[in-house]
C-alpha cells in the first residue's frame, strides 16, 4: 500500500520475486521507483516518480544494489511488507550491506503518515461508506431462499459496482446455516439459503482505493433466532465506544469499555470479537490496517482527527449455528467518533 500511497502505483499483482519498490531520499525531494521491465509502459505513464530503474528476473537484485550502493549511505527497509518476499529482501539487504550501505528498519514510517487522513482522503472514505450503505440496503430486498452464498457474494459485488465502488481488497463474505459460527473468515460456499436462515454479510466499498467496511445480518422470513436479541444488546457497545473515545488519546480504554459491556451483558460463548482496526488505502489481499482500537497491533496509535477505523460486533451461537452482528466504519473528528453508516444496527428482516 505504501508504494501506491507514495507514487499512485496500483496493480492487481506485484511480482513478489522481484524487488519492486520505491526509494524516498530524506534530503532530496526525489522519488525513485524500481520495477520490472515488462511494466515499463505502465510505470512511465501512470506512476509519479522522478526516476525509474527497470530490471528483469535475472538481474533485479544486481541492478538495485548497483543503483543504491553508497548513495544513500543509510537506507531504511520495510521488513514488515509482505511484498517483495522475505528471501528477495534478505538477499538484497546482504548485498547492500556488503557494498557499505548501513541498513536500518523503515517499518511503519509511511504507514504512520497514512494513518491520519486528509480532508480529501476522508471524502473518499465517506463516499465509499455511502456506497456500501446503498448496496447493503439493495441486497436486503433481493435475498431469497435458494440463492447460494456464492450468488449472494457475487450479487453484493455487482450492487457495489453499480453504485460506483471499485473492487475492494476483501471479497464479500457471506455466512449462513448451521456451520456459520465456525466459518467467520471462510469464503462463501455453494450452500443454498433456506427460510429462517440468519445470513451474515461483510463487505467493503472502495473509492480511490480508500475503503469503508460494513457488515449486517439478515433473517429470511419469520424466525425465533436469538441473533435478534444478541445483536440489539451488543449494538450498545458502539455507543459506549463513541462516548468514551477522546480526541488525541489512546483508543484502548474506550475499546475496553465497549468490549466489557458486551461481555457483561452476553454469554461469553456468544461473543467472538468486539473491536476494530484502522482502515484506509488498501489493495489485495489485505484491507486490515496495522493499528487496532485495543492498541495491541504492530504500532501504537492515538485517536487523532482523521483516524479511520472499523468497529466490529461479531457474535456466534454454536447451538443455533449462526454468525451475526454489525460492522461499521468511523472517523475520528474534533467532535468525536463519527459513525458513517445510516443503516440500523439490528437483525434485518427479509420478507418472503
Amino acid at each position: 500500500m505504501n508504494l501506491l500511497y507514495l507514487t499512485g502505483y496500483e496493480a492487481i499483482w506485484y511480482p513478489n520475486r522481484l524487488p519492486v519498490g520505491v526509494v524516498i531520499d530524506r534530503d532530496r525531494p526525489e522519488c525513485l521507483v524500481f520495477d520490472w521491465r515488462r511494466h515499463e509502459t505502465y510505470v512511465r505513464n501512470r506512476v509519479f516518480a522522478d526516476a525509474v530503474v527497470l530490471f528483469d528476473y535475472n538481474d533485479a537484485i544486481e541492478v538495485v544494489t548497483a543503483t543504491l550502493s553508497g548513495d544513500p549511505d543509510v537506507l531504511g527497509i520495510e521488513w514488515s511488507s509482505s511484498n517483495p518476499s522475505a528471501p528477495v529482501m534478505t538477499e538484497l539487504a546482504r548485498r547492500l550491506e556488503a557494498s557499505g550501505t548501513r541498513l536500518v528498519s523503515g517499518d511503519w514510517i509511511v504507514d504512520g503518515v497514512r494513518l491520519y487522513k486528509s480532508d480529501a482522503e476522508l471524502a473518499c472514505v465517506r463516499e465509499a461508506a455511502a456506497m456500501a450503505d446503498a448496496a447493503m440496503a439493495s441486497l436486503s430486498k433481493r435475498l431469497r431462499p435458494g440463492m447460494s452464498e456464492l450468488e449472494v457474494s457475487a450479487l453484493m459485488g455487482h450492487l457495489l459496482a453499480t453504485v460506483g465502488s471499485e473492487p475492494a481488497a476483501m471479497p464479500v463474505l457471506v455466512n449462513s446455516g448451521p456451520q456459520a459460527w465456525m466459518d467467520i473468515h471462510g469464503f462463501p460456499s455453494s450452500r443454498r439459503l433456506e427460510a429462517g436462515d440468519v445470513v451474515n454479510v461483510d463487505c467493503c466499498a472502495s473509492v480511490g482505493r480508500y475503503h469503508a467496511n460494513l457488515g449486517r445480518s439478515f433473517v429470511l422470513g419469520p424466525s425465533k433466532t436469538r441473533a435478534r436479541a444478541i445483536i440489539e444488546t451488543g449494538a450498545v457497545s458502539l455507543d459506549i465506544l463513541r462516548k468514551e473515545a477522546r480526541l488525541n488519546a489512546d483508543p484502548a480504554p474506550a475499546a475496553a469499555a465497549a468490549d466489557a459491556y458486551a461481555r457483561r451483558k452476553l454469554p461469553p460463548e456468544n461473543v467472538w470479537w468486539i473491536g476494530g482496526y484502522a482502515l484506509g488505502l488498501c489493495l489485495l489481499p489485505n484491507w486490515v490496517g496495522h493499528t487496532y482500537l485495543a492498541n495491541d497491533g504492530n504500532e501504537k496509535c492515538l485517536l487523532k482527527s482523521g483516524y479511520v477505523t472499523n468497529f466490529e460486533n461479531v457474535f456466534v451461537d454454536p447451538t443455533e449455528g449462526f454468525e451475526a452482528g454489525c460492522i461499521d466504519t468511523l472517523i475520528m473528528t474534533p467532535a468525536g467518533l463519527d459513525l458513517l453508516s445510516t443503516l440500523p444496527r439490528r437483525l434485518i428482516d427479509v420478507a418472503l
